[in-house]
């Protein structure tokens, strides 16, 4: 039986270490991509892990607690802010040296790419949509405009809006990795 390499293993990522006997040495460029995988990881997860507490826990909680959030609410809102913005920032770098990296392996399909496109798509709305929230909060300006419009540009603008697309994105993460997988094994 052919033994291939671990997902969580630096020759699992190489294309050329696909091989069935994984007989290719460990590159340090092995090594620099795998910490970028987990780099990327790590920021999607505080990104929206932190937006999924901010939302369910410490926003309700600041709520019940003193009417509204208050100063506290404020100072912890602009803190995740700051680290969303490194989130993203990290995410943008790491998610372009990701997928240059991929989709030079001929392991690549056609439905890999769709599916990264898609998940490029989904990030690009997180990233707009959050850059334009910040925005929108700071000019905070009370309007009295109530259509239809404005109620469907409000739900893709809610917060819950971003951190599902934050939930499809890494939910794509894994099809990419299953897809990838795939293509090694053909």
């Amino acid at each position: 039986m052919a033994r291939w390499p671990r997902v969580d293993s630096p020759a699992f990522y190489l294309k050329e270490s696909a091989s069935p006997d994984c007989s290719l040495p460990v590159t340090a460029l092995d090594w620099i991509l795998v910490a970028i995988r987990w780099t990327h990881a790590l920021a999607a997860v505080a990104w929206v892990g932190g937006g999924i507490f901010f939302l369910l826990v410490l926003r309700p909680a600041l709520k019940s607690a003193n009417g509204g959030g208050g100063l506290v609410g404020r100072a912890a809102g602009m803190e995740f802010r700051g680290l969303v913005n490194t989130a993203i920032g990290v995410l943008v770098l790491s998610g372009v040296i990701l997928s240059v990296s991929r989709l030079t392996s001929p392991a690549v399909s056609l439905p890999y790419v769709l599916v990264l496109a898609g998940k490029i798509v989904v990030a690009l709305y997180m990233f707009t949509v959050t850059w334009f929230m910040g925005r929108r909060d700071a000019e905070r300006q009370p309007t009295v405009e109530r259509g239809r419009m404005r109620r469907l540009r409000d739900a893709f603008v809610d917060p819950v809006a971003v951190m599902a697309g934050g939930i499809v994105a890494i939910g794509l993460a894994d099809v990419l990795d299953a897809l990838f997988e795939q293509g090694l094994a053909e």
